[in-house]
C-alpha cells in the first residue's frame, strides 16, 4: 500500500473488492463501440477485462490524514450484509485488517464522510455485533450531504423498509443517524481546515466530491460522479445507475475542467490499478495522466 502525499496531508487507498463487472454497453447508455476501441489499448487489462471487454472495477476508501484528523471517504460494501448482487452478499472480508495495517485503527477515525449513499459507499459504516448493526467507527462523526440522505428517507418513505439502495439505508445509514452519530451537511460545511466540499449532483441528487489541499496541491475524491476511465475521455457517458443522465454528465465536465484548473489529484471509487491520475484537456474533452503509485 502507497502513501501519497498533499502538502502535510496523506492520502491512502484501502480496497475491499476489484473484479470485472458489466460490459460497456450494458453500463453506458450513450456507449460508443467505435470510440471505446480507440481507447482500448490503454484500459486492456487493468481497466477492461481482455476478451470479454467487461470494465474492471474497484470498491475501496480513502484513507485521509491531514496532522488534525483521520478521515475515511466512502466506506465500501461491508460485511454480512444481504444483498442481491451474489458478489456482494454476506461478505467476508479483511477489510478492517487491512485499515489497520495502514494505521487506521476503527477508534483512530474522526469522521467518516460519504460522497453519495449508495449501497458500495456506507457498508462499513456498520458492522453486525450481537444481532444489531453498530458503528464500526464508535469515534467518528458521519457526515452525509443533507440533501442527499433526504432523497433516501424519502425513497424509504415511499418503497418500504429494506427497499432503498439494496436495504443498506436500512443497515448502513439509519443505524448511524438512530446512534447520534450523523451530521447532515451542506456544502460549505468544512470540517478540517484542509478539506472543502462541491456539489456535483446528477448521479445522486446529492452527490459530493471532496477536495484536499494543502501546500499549493489539491486531491479531489470524486466518489461515482465518474465509475470508469473512458469517462474522463467521453464525459457525456453516464452510467445506467445515474438519476438523472443529463445532469450526471454535466456535473463530470464540470468535475474534470475544475480537476485541470486546479490541477487536482483526481481519486475516483471505483478506478482500479494506477487509481488516481491527473486531467488535462483533449479537444472537446479530457485525458488522465496516471499517477502510478498504487
Amino acid at each position: 500500500m502507497t502513501v501519497r502525499r498533499i502538502g502535510g496531508a496523506t492520502i491512502e487507498k484501502v480496497e475491499e473488492l476489484c473484479a470485472a463487472g458489466f460490459r460497456p454497453n450494458r453500463m453506458f447508455p450513450k456507449f460508443d463501440q467505435q470510440a471505446f476501441d480507440v481507447q482500448k489499448h490503454w484500459m486492456v487489462p487493468t481497466h477492461v477485462e481482455a476478451g470479454s471487454d467487461r470494465l474492471v472495477g474497484s470498491v475501496h476508501t480513502w484513507i485521509v490524514k491531514t496532522g488534525r484528523h483521520t478521515i475515511l471517504i466512502d466506506t465500501c460494501l461491508g460485511n454480512d450484509k444481504q444483498r442481491h448482487n451474489p458478489g456482494w452478499n454476506k461478505l467476508d472480508t479483511p477489510f478492517l485488517n487491512r485499515l489497520r495495517a495502514c494505521g487506521c485503527a476503527p477508534e483512530s477515525v474522526d469522521f467518516v464522510m460519504c460522497t453519495h449513499l449508495h449501497v458500495d459507499h456506507v457498508g462499513w459504516n456498520t458492522k453486525l455485533e450481537n444481532g444489531r448493526w453498530v458503528p464500526t467507527f464508535p469515534n467518528a462523526k458521519y457526515l452525509f450531504a443533507k440533501r442527499e440522505y433526504a432523497h433516501w428517507e424519502t425513497e424509504r418513505g415511499t418503497q418500504g423498509e429494506g427497499k432503498v439502495n439494496d436495504g443498506s439505508f436500512d443497515d448502513s445509514v439509519l443505524p448511524i443517524v438512530e446512534a447520534g452519530k450523523a451530521v447532515m451537511i451542506e456544502s460549505d460545511h468544512q470540517p478540517d481546515p484542509l478539506l472543502t466540499i462541491k456539489d456535483y449532483p446528477g448521479h445522486t441528487p446529492g452527490s459530493i466530491a471532496i477536495n484536499l489541499k494543502d501546500d499549493g496541491r489539491t486531491a479531489t475524491f470524486s466518489g461515482d460522479i465518474m465509475h470508469h476511465p473512458i469517462q474522463v475521455y467521453h464525459p457525456d457517458w453516464s452510467s445506467q445507475f445515474c438519476w438523472d443522465q443529463d445532469m450526471s454528465a454535466r456535473s463530470r465536465r464540470t468535475l474534470l475542467e475544475d480537476c485541470v484548473e486546479s490541477n487536482a489529484l483526481l481519486c475516483p471509487a471505483h478506478f482500479p490499478g494506477a487509481n488516481a491520475g491527473y486531467v488535462k484537456p483533449e479537444g472537446n474533452a479530457f485525458r488522465l495522466e496516471w499517477d502510478e503509485q498504487r
